[in-house]
């Protein structure tokens, strides 16, 4: 059975798609940000890792350098809204989604996701990871 590790931050997005993947069948275990995704990483493995890019502490560019420094065959999927900017806080100028994604995919990501994304998105991108 695929065995996904999914990082997150926000409670939410991580518990939500954790019960995408394994309502499909999926082992799916979770962690919270980016230190203790490696750590989950390190002591359980996956075969893909989920992870966000904006967290606090370690972001997800690094999580993915580093996952890619010591193991290079787990499959890695980028996801990223471009941080919570509501309409009040949003700032001219500020790094766009894609420039995350883009730095992501750079750092090693085998693909990208933009939040908010269809369950049929993930399900459909994490099975051709599957079968590469």
């Amino acid at each position: 059975m695929t065995r996904i590790l999914v990082i997150d931050d926000e409670r939410d997005v991580r518990d939500s798609v954790a019960k995408i993947l394994q309502r499909a069948g999926f082992d799916v275990r979770i962690a919270d940000g980016g230190a203790a995704g490696l750590e989950a990483y390190r002591s359980e493995g996956a075969d893909i890792v989920i992870t966000d890019i904006i967290m606090p502490e370690l972001h997800g560019v690094d999580v993915i350098a580093a996952l890619r420094k010591e193991c290079g065959s787990v499959r890695i999927i980028a996801i990223s809204g471009g941080g919570n900017f509501g309409p009040s806080g949003y700032q001219p100028g500020a790094i766009t989604t894609d420039a995350y994604l883009a730095a992501a995919s750079k750092a090693g990501a085998d693909a990208v996701l933009t939040k908010p994304f269809e369950r049929s998105e993930l399900l459909d991108l994490v099975r051709s990871l599957v079968s590469n």
